[in-house]
């Protein structure tokens, strides 16, 4: 099956339908024409429905019902099942037009479609000359085979006397028909299986589900069926369905055959108080969320096999499955119609005269809302004489939203009470004083639907719809958080109780939903509740692959009976929390595992190029095991009773003796500013003056009148020391964060644990997809929700625990506590902690020592705040190549001790916790934090990337040029807005004679594709190189510096690449911005802290007008020349002349937009951030993509802080 052409044809039959049946109902709605004459009723409706603004949802409702329609008669065509024995849709092999039309021609109409008059009818249309006669003909023989199949289909084929023919489309015979594009996009290999109906059902509703969850706010009643509808895989039913209803049966019949044709079935041990049944008739199942019926129609599969077995005749079986075993309750009518064609489908599969035999629909209830008002029902229940419950009105309330909560409405009244209201009902349908008979309907319908939702059954199987809380709409809100407070998370978790109520005591339920369920902390009392009430009985926990989501999933199979000490099987059918697994695979996996339980696999091996079979992926010694079996109670040992199916015994008794890290420490989650736009700045940004560095305490803070204090918020992963890079404006006790309020007054920031800022702490980052690193910050930070820490809750420093957390004991049980990306305070503070003093000093060296080398490590690169100096500059060689040389072994030997250290403490604490036999030592190159971008890992090896450490020589190189650095002295120099050269030679205590390199004088260095300037990049960078290399080997470093960069001259790097990696480095905060006209003809590069409102006009006539001179002096040079040439060199001066004016043209334009600027005087406010500031400038600044785009520069105009007239 072609999912993918599925995809494109059910999208675009939707689109085409809604588009055709939209223009048709603006033609009828004109009124008087052919078509509506003796119609009249059926176009006031339609008016009534325009009238109340539903045209859109009418418009939506007529095109799913013939799409509906036109795939099953064409399922039909293909399988030959329609009782008359003509394709409706589809041509006879051979021929252009179907099959149905092609006989009319022929007179041959079939007395069982249509009265004589009525073939009369068609005979005579097809007569006519004039106009379109086939498609008229093809209408009315369309319309004669959907009132036929009324009889079989009346849940899908309703009698066609209403706007559904009305609005049927105008052209359905052209080879751009609908009708057409149907037999085209289903192909008879596609229709050989019924599950077509469910994938065309997901397809057609995928449109609408990308454009409400693209959309912001809730997700209303009506969208929740678009939003939530997934269709499961074959064999993931086959397995939910065989440990539910195949287990069942095996329980009560253990010797049957049936377990050889379920080969997913899992043959746990025999429970002593199952479910007694003696028939196949007793057998029921239910999905409460039933779709287009993908799960029922297996389990009418599996209950042929039980029936044949059983002895039943072939001729009975498929109406006793129909009436005695399968129900699914649906809020969507479009899948509930499919639901209960795909279920008599099958059974027509099965028995060739059902559709002769069929008297009874399938057991699909679609929800339907209370349509009466109050006053209404209490004129009902005044005429009825009713005396009703308290329980009973709050029922009704709530079917007014039956479609929005649908199955998880558990009703308040008696079974009793509504039997006793529905008989008075009954009773009353037939009195012809009673007023509103239609009333009577109505509340009837809802006393069946609240009987339905009472009923329990044998067995439960769900693909429940997967809704986050947050997305709620309100009133789904309050009730799911009123009846379902341990799951209320997500919808599909709410389904796991709702499905133990509707189940009997010691049956089954299976599910497949998102494994969150099985670790996060909002799901704990839920947790408890099933272990504490129920059995797993058996789950598969799955990466990604299933349903191509990012979260993964789980099937589960839940015993409900209350047992201690209860065994479950568990198969881990991944490794890491993201890694996809294609569905095939996961199935095969899972078929060898039930086989052979001692199975492990090396799931890093997966579709590597050597490795893309499961045989090769096993692997005893390296391979992960994929089966366990374990008793649940031990889940009550770990903190948050996670569902650690894994977990050893040792590691059970460890959560049980060993105290937990909140027993010893203070663990804390910190500031949330409300907008860290306003608030944050990457500390490049801003005056370095304004910084508070050092600082020990809020009373140190408060005392130094800074505004800015470097600010832990998260960021990579990154172990020992780093992602020190971020500020946040907490002057004055963060008075201004404090006092943070929206236009309703409420606060917006949150300020939490602020006794904790400034204190020396470990912390790490909140999400993660491979490995948790944890990493020091000594005094003098304030700490972000993101960037949660442990402090010392005495006086005492963090080194021992520090070694531990990033060992790959805490890696493991990290891992039990909470396997997905996210890892909150509330799972760091179950770490259990063993503190043994033998060898903690020689512990605490090694840590200690990791954290040197990090430092060392992350103050090389110049976005660190304590940067000194360039690592090749460092290295105090003349020849750039030797000191790339000098600066690899240097970081191969300072990476490969930090490696040794890792290994040594995961010893070391392995042995602490007794945990030899089950964990390893070994650090993967890849997890050591140092030199990500300088030196990535590659087939196992340290590979040093020369590009990226010559860009970082030549990032420093421009620095020194603009004075932020210099030669002269390590650290920042000019690092405040506004400063000279003055204050350049102030800062390193020496006179412009006495300086290795003069920066440059203004601060603006033309970057240009030619020579221009005397002063321009390219030239003043080989001063730097001369400066700090020397002259002797200028040549030389010239050329092993270009090579390495990938260009063939430095200035072409300037050109092409340098802003960019600019922009990359500074994460899309520049301190360098780039001037630039349109096309690029004219660049300048300028240095933020040495701008001032005089910079533009400075370009502009200091740079630009004498470069449009230069150009036009060029220009007339050419030209003058061009006479005395002819051939190859007067094409290419004039290729040359063309060039030349191009760039003039881009010049004299941008010229003109310097220039309204340059008379501004502009002034920029570092406080503000590169993001406004930038912004600023307008188009003289080179656009970037996430800093002045259209987009983003909208999102800047928005900001209340500022004088957005300034953002131009």
């Amino acid at each position: 099956m072609n999912t993918n052409a599925l995809k494109a044809f059910a999208q675009g039959a939707r689109n085409k339908l809604k588009e055709q049946i939209a223009a048709k109902l603006d033609f009828v709605l004109k009124g008087d024409t052919a078509e509506l004459r003796g119609k009249e009723e059926v176009h006031s409706n339609l008016l009534k429905i325009v009238d109340k603004k539903e045209k859109e949802a009418l418009i939506d409702r007529v095109a799913y019902t013939w799409f509906n329609r036109f795939i099953a008669l064409r399922f039909m065509d293909i399988n030959d099942y329609h009782p008359f024995h003509v394709k409706v849709v589809t041509p006879k092999a051979g021929e252009s037009i179907p099959e149905i039309l092609a006989n009319a021609k022929a007179a041959d109409i079939s007395n069982e479609l249509m009265s004589i008059a009525e073939k009369d009818k068609v005979l005579h249309v097809l007569d006519n000359t004039t106009g379109n006669p086939e498609n008229e003909a093809y209408r009315l023989l369309l319309v004669a085979a959907c009132n036929y199949l009324n009889k079989l289909f009346p849940f899908l084929f309703e009698g066609i006397d209403d706007y559904t023919e009305l609005l049927l489309p105008s052209d359905l015979t052209s080879p751009h028909s609908i009708i057409s594009d149907v037999v085209e996009g289903m192909s008879e290999e596609d229709c050989s299986e019924v599950e077509i109906i469910g994938w065309l059902y997901q397809f057609y509703i995928s449109e609408r589900k990308d454009e409400v969850s693209g959309a912001t706010g809730k997700v209303s009643k009506e969208d929740i069926p678009a939003v939530t509808q997934l269709f499961t895989p074959r064999w993931i039913v086959e397995y939910m369905v065989q440990n539910t209803l195949g287990k069942l049966w095996m329980q009560n019949f253990p010797n049957s055959s049936l377990k050889e044709k379920m080969p997913y079935y899992i043959e746990t041990e025999q429970e002593d108080d199952f479910l007694k049944i003696s028939s196949p008739e007793e057998l029921t199942l239910v999905d409460p969320a039933c779709g287009s019926g993908h799960i029922l129609v297996y389990a009418f599969e599996l209950l042929t096999l039980i029936y044949e077995e059983e002895g039943y005749r072939r001729r009975d079986i498929a109406q006793l499955i129909i009436e005695k075993n399968l129900y699914g309750y649906e809020i969507d009518e479009r899948a509930g119609q499919l639901a209960s064609l795909a279920i008599y489908l099958k059974a027509r599969s099965y028995d060739q005269g059902f559709f002769r035999r069929a008297c009874l629909s399938p057991h699909i209830w679609v929800y339907q809302d209370l349509e009466l008002s109050e006053s209404e029902l209490s004129s009902l229940f005044t005429e009825l004489k009713l005396d009703l419950s308290e329980e009973f009105i709050k029922d009704l309330a709530w079917m007014r939203e039956a479609t929005n909560i649908g199955s998880l409405y558990q009703p308040q009244a008696t079974e009793l009470e509504l039997n006793q209201v529905l008989t008075v009902i009954q009773n009353n349908r037939s009195k012809t004083l009673f007023t509103d008979v239609d009333h009577l309907t109505k509340l009837d319908v809802i006393i069946r639907q609240l009987l339905t939702l009472q009923k329990t059954y044998f067995t439960m199987v769900a693909n429940p719809p997967y809704l986050g809380g947050g997305d709620f709409n309100k009133t789904l809100k309050d009730y799911v958080t009123k009846v379902y407070p341990d799951s209320k998370s997500d919808l599909c978790t709410c389904f796991i109780e709702r499905g133990l109520k509707l189940i009997k005591p010691n049956s089954f339920l299976s599910m497949i939903i998102l494994p969150s369920w099985l670790f996060l902390s909002s799901f704990e009392n839920l947790r408890n509740k099933i272990i504490d009430n129920v059995c797993i009985n058996s789950l598969l926990h799955m990466g990604r692959g299933i349903f191509g989501i990012d979260w993964g999933s789980t099937a589960f199979t839940l015993y409900k009976s209350a047992k201690k000490n209860y065994s479950g099987y568990y198969y881990k059918l991944h490794e890491r929390t993201f890694q996809y697994i294609d569905s095939n695979d996961i199935r095969n996996l899972f078929l060898c595992a039930i086989k052979d339980k001692t199975l492990k696999v090396n799931y890093s091996k997966y579709k590597t190029i050597d490795y893309s079979h499961l045989e090769d992926l096993k692997d005893k010694e390296a391979g992960i095991q994929v089966f366990y079996t374990t008793n649940q109670s031990n889940f009550k040992s770990i903190p948050g009773c996670n569902i650690g199916y894994w977990v050893s015994e040792k590691v059970i008794d460890i959560f049980d003796q060993t105290p937990l890290l909140s027993k010893k420490y203070d663990v804390k989650v910190g500031l949330q500013t409300g907008n860290n736009d306003r608030f944050m700045r990457l500390w490049s940004e801003i005056d370095s003056d304004t910084m508070g560095l050092q600082i020990h305490s809020i009373e140190d803070s408060i005392a130094s009148r800074k505004k800015w204090f470097p600010y832990n918020k998260g960021g990579s992963a990154r172990k020992w020391y780093g992602n020190q890079e971020f500020l946040v404006n907490w002057q004055n006790d963060g008075e201004e964060i404090r006092n943070f309020t929206d236009k309703r007054g409420k606060l917006r920031s949150v300020v939490r644990n602020p006794k904790y800022y400034f204190k020396e702490s470990i912390s790490w980052s909140l999400t993660a997809s491979n490995f948790r690193a944890f990493r020091y910050y000594p005094e003098g930070f304030v700490f972000d929700v993101n960037g949660m820490s442990i402090f010392n809750s005495k006086d005492r420093k963090p080194f021992y625990i520090l070694g531990l957390l990033n060992t790959v004991i805490i890696s493991e049980i990290k891992h039990i506590l909470n396997p997905t990306i996210a890892f909150q305070v509330g799972d760091a503070v179950n770490f259990p902690i063993l503190d043994k003093k033998d060898n903690n000093n020689q512990l605490i060296s090694f840590v200690q020592q990791n954290i040197s080398i990090s430092k060392t490590e992350w103050d090389s690169r110049e976005t660190s705040w304590d940067f000194k100096q360039n690592e090749l500059i460092r290295q105090g060689k003349q020849r750039i190549q030797e000191a790339f040389q000098a600066y690899q072994d240097y970081w191969t030997e300072q990476f490969h001790t930090l490696h040794r250290n890792e290994e040594t403490l995961n010893k070391e604490f392995i042995a602490i916790y007794g945990l030899e036999e089950e964990l390893t030592p070994e650090v993967p190159l890849e997890q050591i934090t140092l030199l990500k971008d300088e030196a990535p890992i590659k087939n196992g090896k340290l590979v040093f990337s020369a590009k990226e450490v010559m860009m970082q020589l030549v990032s420093y190189g421009v620095g020194c040029l603009m004075g932020r650095y210099s030669l002269d002295k390590e650290g920042l120099i000019l690092a405040n807005q506004g400063e000279t050269l003055a204050d350049y030679y102030a800062k390193i205590e020496k006179s412009a004679e006495e300086v290795g390199l003069q920066p440059d004088a203004d601060g603006i260095i033309p970057v240009l594709e030619e020579e221009g300037f005397e002063d321009d990049l390219s030239k003043q960078f080989e001063y730097f190189l001369r400066a700090s290399f020397g002259d002797t080997e200028l040549h030389d470093n010239l050329n092993y510096l270009q090579s390495c960069l990938g260009r063939s001259s430095l200035r072409e790097y300037f050109v092409k690449d340098f802003y960019k990696d600019h922009i990359k480095r500074y994460q899309k905060r520049p301190i360098y911005w780039m001037l630039s006209s349109p096309k690029g003809a004219f660049r300048a590069l300028i240095y933020l802290h040495r701008y001032t409102p005089d910079t533009l006009n400075e370009v502009l006539n200091n740079y630009l007008h004498p470069y449009i001179q230069k150009l036009e002096n060029d220009i007339q040079i050419q030209e003058d020349y061009l006479p005395t040439i002819s051939g190859g060199e007067r094409t290419q001066a004039t290729k040359r002349i063309d060039e030349l004016k191009s760039k003039l043209v881009d010049c004299e334009v941008y010229s003109k937009e310097l220039y309204k600027l340059a008379v501004d005087r502009i002034s920029l406010d570092l406080d503000d951030g590169v993001l406004v500031n930038y912004n600023k400038l307008g188009s003289v600044v080179e656009e970037v993509n996430g800093l002045n785009d259209k987009k983003k520069k909208a999102s800047v105009r928005k900001f209340d802080w500022i004088k957005t007239e300034e953002i131009r």
